[in-house]
């Protein structure tokens, strides 16, 4: 609870330093989102689940396929980004791109993690897109929010095809931060070495949806005191239109704090409905340790945790291993919800439905 609520905290810290930002520069800005590039055929990781009994029938993200930045894109440096409403800041800590009063703004092609790494974020700019991205470097550290940003006067963000690298331990509170209303999607992004969690969903007074399916995400909480998420909700008096959670690979191994995975709870009085949670590959591991796990080298607490009767939802075909966390599902936080043919990959067993 701590980590979440410092990272609110810091959400609404830095929108407020944003908006005081007064630089900007114009030029042209790209006119539409290109398509996105054909995966290569060999993911990030190949051989990650060679050793187990079951693995999923299709093609996973990170093992068969590559997520991310293509290894074959030509990136531009983020600090010859130019275009209506976009303006540049190469002297803040961390450095930003910022986008004001312009929708339908397409941020693709770009390195953000030259010149030690910047961020980018959305004022008042519905239906942002940041597209086939590089972000790193070691200026991360110093983000208060999020790498990605939305505010709530830019709806419906988009954020596919880009390798998102956190730094490992900082102050930031997510890789993607989405206040807006409209659809938030996620797809085919490379999501590694951040101090807290992925995505939150800070709606507050409009309906929302969120998309988040084909990532692959590795190794968060690396922050001293932070709190693990994958997926984060603060909504208050709205409730989702739908959450499509599939095809994702998560992969993590102890780090300096603990937590969840995918949350479906609203941390407040808005509801997380029509919740699918479906097709994902969730490995907490604990490499190098001997079975039972013991709890000093757990990775993570749960790895799902829902919010009882009224954020019902569907798990089904999910491949698990939970060796290195306490479960595989919060107790006592999926009533309601209906479960099928989730697996666990070291035994080839039906997933237990609730603990």
């Amino acid at each position: 609870m701590n980590g979440r609520l410092l990272g609110k905290t810091r959400s609404a810290l830095t929108f407020l330093m944003f908006a005081a930002a007064q630089t900007h520069f114009s030029a042209l800005a790209q006119p539409a989102c290109p398509p996105p590039p054909l995966p290569p055929p060999i993911g990030q990781h190949p051989a990650l689940l060679a050793s187990y009994v079951l693995r999923p029938p299709w093609k996973v993200a990170g093992v068969d396929y590559a997520v991310g930045v293509p290894p074959t894109a030509t990136l531009t440096d983020w600090q010859l980004l130019s275009g209506p409403g976009i303006s540049v800041n190469t002297t803040a800590m961390p450095p930003y791109v910022r986008v004001d009063n312009t929708s339908n703004v397409v941020i693709s092609g770009i390195d953000f993690s030259l010149h030690g790494g910047a961020v980018v974020f959305f004022v008042n700019s519905p239906n942002p897109t940041v597209a086939n991205s590089n972000f790193g470097g070691a200026n991360l550290a110093a983000v208060l929010a999020n790498v990605i940003s939305a505010d709530y006067n830019s709806p419906g963000l988009t954020v596919s095809y880009n390798t998102i690298d956190g730094g490992g331990a900082g102050s930031g509170s997510a890789l993607v931060g989405a206040a807006g209303s409209g659809t938030t999607t996620l797809t085919y992004n490379w999501l590694k070495n951040f101090p807290q969690h992925v995505l939150e969903q800070n709606t507050q007074s409009a309906p929302y949806a969120v998309i988040y399916r084909n990532n692959l995400i590795e190794q968060g909480a690396m922050q001293t005191g932070s709190h693990l998420n994958f997926l984060q909700f603060d909504t208050n008096s709205n409730s989702s239109s739908s959450v499509d959670v599939e095809y994702n690979t998560n992969y993590q191994t102890k780090q300096a704090s603990g937590g969840e995975g995918y949350q479906f709870y609203a941390n407040g009085n808005g509801l997380v409905q029509n919740v699918t949670l479906a097709y994902n590959v969730m490995i907490a591991a604990a490499p190098g340790i001997g079975l039972p796990v013991p709890v000093s080298s757990l990775s993570m607490s749960r790895m799902v945790h829902a919010g009882g009767a009224q954020n019902a939802g569907i798990a089904h075909d999910n491949y698990v291993d939970a060796t290195g966390a306490y479960g595989w599902l919060y107790a006592g936080s999926f009533s309601g919800w209906k479960f099928s043919d989730n697996y666990n990959m070291r035994t080839g067993a039906i997933m237990p439905a609730s603990y």
